[in-house]
């Protein structure tokens, strides 16, 4: 007698995208109200309390450090102890830093509801979501990536919301109605997460099982590389420093984006306009480029965001009042770019190392990005200031982002789902001796391997490079 569930026929929405739509909201309420929003507390802190903007910003720094140095020791509590127990672990803290923030009356008080609201951002939001997306998503990937991270970008429009709160009633009573609907709202979110389909009579993506009497279905356990064998893998540290690329470009311009239009000749009005618009364009984009990779190939369009991303911020340097006309060809390339950077890179984490520990190696990624986070917003503030421009810095970054392109294009190695595959298909078959063909006999032309789809997109010969770099208990070799 057998303990699997029974398959479950296709009907209605496959559970998978329940859960990425639910985590679409739950980044949304989150990261727009614990991340976005934090900024709006600034003047009434300086107010009431009298402290500097340098020790309340410091406060966002020492969150954002902690969450870089956190994230491998948070994404090996997500494979250890599964999404769904880690988010809903996580909205509980992110709640009690708000809370705690609402009654801090010192900087000591305020500096540890920080710290707690980074951690609870760190393990209850887009993390723990995305690793239960990459078990319950294969082909579909990056569009449950789209839709998961669309709702980040919709988190900006919390902050005039959060703005209101705060001139109606009061700072501290903001805080404890974030605290509240964080609570009520982000926690049965998190339990409607399930770690992965199988153990409930799915298959990844939705798809139908072969055997469709009702049978139960096997129910594997998550297959991957071990934190060690990805970190001997080139590939690892190829994805890793493209991403830190892309970051440089991003991270300097949401920070400085509004002082650069002002500085070429737009209103502190328009120019706030200029970038409402372009984050509802954003969110929309986020989906396209999620479906676009699944159907041109992921590390593809990864690619192709990356020289995106570096065409975008030159047309950025170059707007003016005199040339509106290029904010359209902006949005789209530098919004689709963006889009690309921020969804397929971690489906590729999925795809290079598998399932098995990609929260850790993804942990461990992102901390290539922690310290360019830190410098790159400086670096193009200390430019500014020899040069009177950020038109110079802009530039610069622009030409790191596109780099990025190369280092994603180094990577040749097989993806997972392809590796396995070969492995499952075994060695090809050693030919038979050559018989001597009769005397007068046309030569026969040997038929054409069959060919197979990769995940990625992109036809890969059955058995072929994938399977000559399998060694033993079903490893690859550490080429990139």
């Amino acid at each position: 007698m057998t303990n699997a569930p029974a398959a479950r026929p296709r009907q209605g929405l496959f559970y998978g995208w329940y859960i990425a739509y639910g985590g679409a909201v739950s980044n949304f309420v989150t990261i727009g109200i614990a991340a976005f929003s934090l900024t709006v507390f600034i003047g009434p802190l300086r107010e009431e309390m009298g402290w500097t903007a340098a020790a309340i910003t410091f406060g966002f720094s020492l969150g954002t450090l902690e969450q870089g140095l956190l994230a491998p020791f948070t994404g090996f509590l997500i494979d250890r102890l599964g999404p769904r127990k880690m988010a809903a672990t996580g909205v509980v803290i992110l709640s009690l830093g708000l809370l705690l923030f609402s009654q801090a009356r010192s900087l000591e008080v305020y500096y540890l509801a920080s710290l707690l609201m980074a951690t609870g951002n760190s393990i209850g939001s887009l993390m723990a979501f995305s690793a239960a997306v990459m078990n319950w998503f294969e082909r579909k990937r990056a569009r449950a990536m789209g839709v998961l991270n669309a709702g980040n970008g919709a988190g900006y429009f919390v902050v005039p919301i959060v703005a209101l709160l705060v001139s109606w009633l009061g700072w501290r009573e903001t805080l404890m109605i974030a605290s509240a609907i964080v609570l009520t709202v982000g926690l049965p979110l998190a339990l409607l997460l399930r770690d992965r389909p199988q153990p409930y009579g799915y298959l990844p993506d939705g798809e139908p099982p072969e055997d469709r009497t009702g049978a139960p279905i096997a129910t594997p356990a998550l297959t991957g590389f071990t934190v060690g064998a990805g970190l001997r893998i080139p590939a690892f540290y190829l994805l890793a420093l493209a991403n830190a690329c892309g970051t440089f470009a991003i991270v300097a311009w949401v920070v400085l984006q509004v002082p650069h239009l002002e500085q070429n000749g737009f209103s502190t009005g328009f120019a706030a306009l200029i970038v409402a618009f372009y984050g509802a364009f954003q969110v929309a984009m986020r989906i396209v480029a999620g479906w676009i990779a699944d159907t041109l190939g992921r590390r593809r369009v990864y690619a192709l965001g990356f020289l995106l991303l570096g065409i975008g911020m030159l047309m950025f340097v170059q707007l003016e009042p005199g040339r509106l006309w290029l904010i359209p060809f902006y949005y789209a390339a530098f919004g689709l770019g963006h889009a690309a950077w921020l969804v397929v890179q971690m489906t590729l984490i999925g795809d290079y190392f598998g399932t098995l520990r990609f929260a850790t190696l993804r942990g461990l990624a992102s901390m290539f990005q922690t310290p360019v986070t830190m410098i790159a917003p400086v670096l193009a503030g200390f430019i500014f200031d020899q040069t009177g421009t950020y038109d110079v810095i802009f530039t610069i970054y622009a030409g790191i982002a596109a780099c990025g392109a190369i280092f994603v294009m180094i990577v040749r190695r097989p993806m997972w789902n392809e590796l396995q595959a070969a492995r499952a298909a075994g060695p090809p078959p050693r030919p038979a001796p050559a018989m001597p063909a009769p005397a007068g006999a046309m030569p026969v032309r040997p038929p054409a391997p069959a060919v197979a789809p990769s995940m990625d997109g992109a036809p890969m010969p059955a058995g072929q490079a994938a399977q000559s770099r399998l060694t033993h208990a079903g490893m690859a070799d550490s080429g990139p």
